[in-house]
């Protein structure tokens, strides 16, 4: 089992890499922190090529004492496609941690996460790219219900401050949907 937390959580954006993805649902894990501060130094390869190339800041989980829970999706998908998504998510490892259903807390068991500790990307405002990246999060996110979407802007940051913080996103209407 696996765990997406931002562009991921699109079953659209996910299908693409693993189309035999199953079993998607919404959970959490504890113990780590999402922000944008992972360059995705290709930027767009194999979709929105229109913007291939063009470095942006993706959204990455690391382990962290202070922190509460991240949401997102967990998902199972056949040994052989793996490689792909491990080829999708280059520059990330591959950690063991325990999943939680989002709705009634339940143990899902234990699950393969993407985390980097490189901490290195710039979120750049008005980009393009970043734009687009952030839109796909934040759109799926927002499929998976109010009350998920509204955790996924508290709990994930740019530098310092959440989402819902940010006045400066290109999201309509940010701080009325919290």
């Amino acid at each position: 089992m696996l765990f997406g937390y931002g562009s991921l959580m699109s079953p659209e954006s996910l299908r693409r890499t693993v189309p035999a993805a199953v079993n998607i649902r919404p959970a959490y894990i504890k113990g780590f922190t999402r922000a944008f501060n992972k360059a995705a130094g290709e930027g767009w390869t194999t979709t929105n090529l229109d913007l291939a190339g063009i470095p942006f800041c993706a959204v990455n989980v690391a382990p962290s004492q202070t922190a509460g829970r991240v949401n997102g999706v967990v998902f199972e998908i056949g040994r052989d496609d793996l490689p792909a998504l491990c080829k999708r998510e280059r520059g990330y490892d591959l950690v063991e941690t325990p999943a939680y259903h989002f709705a009634d807390d339940k143990s899902l068991g234990a699950c393969l996460v993407f985390s980097s500790r490189v901490d290195w990307g710039k979120y750049v405002f008005g980009e393009p790219a970043q734009e687009r990246y952030t839109q796909l999060c934040l759109d799926a996110a927002k499929q998976l219900g109010e009350e998920f979407y509204h955790e996924f802007l508290t709990t994930t940051y740019i530098g310092e401050r959440p989402l819902h913080e940010i006045p400066e996103l290109v999201v309509p209407n940010l701080s009325a949907q919290l």
